[in-house]
């Protein structure tokens, strides 16, 4: 009588174990899979921040050129992965229009008035 509580016992705990560490395992994979996104994400981000910023400090929107999905800056190459880039004057104001391929098969788009 006192094994068959001991076994019932043991397995209890391996069942509880066993869902502990599914779920566990299930938490860690879901977490690692939103971590993974939003990095890719910061990445892109931080990568069209410096470009604008780049563009803004040299302010001669005559040297751009844009290519086979990259994007030129004086012959040296400023982005690539660019999945549109359009750029329009108005006003004193140089709107460019860009979208750019994340790490993670989505894309980025962007809209930048820079003054000219």
């Amino acid at each position: 009588m006192k094994s068959s509580i001991v076994l019932i016992e043991v397995i209890l705990s391996i069942a509880l174990f066993s869902i502990i560490a599914l779920v566990s395992t299930k938490t860690i994979f879901s977490l690692y899979k939103k971590n993974t996104t939003n990095q890719a994400y910061t990445s892109t981000n931080i990568t069209l921040e410096t470009t604008r910023l780049y563009l803004i400090k040299n302010n001669d929107f005559t040297k751009i050129k844009f290519e086979d999905q990259n994007l030129y800056f004086d012959g040296y190459l400023l982005l690539h992965k660019v999945l549109s880039y359009e750029q329009s004057v108005s006003n004193g104001i140089n709107s460019i229009n860009i979208c750019i391929d994340t790490k993670i098969k989505q894309k980025i788009c962007q809209t930048w008035k820079i003054p000219i």
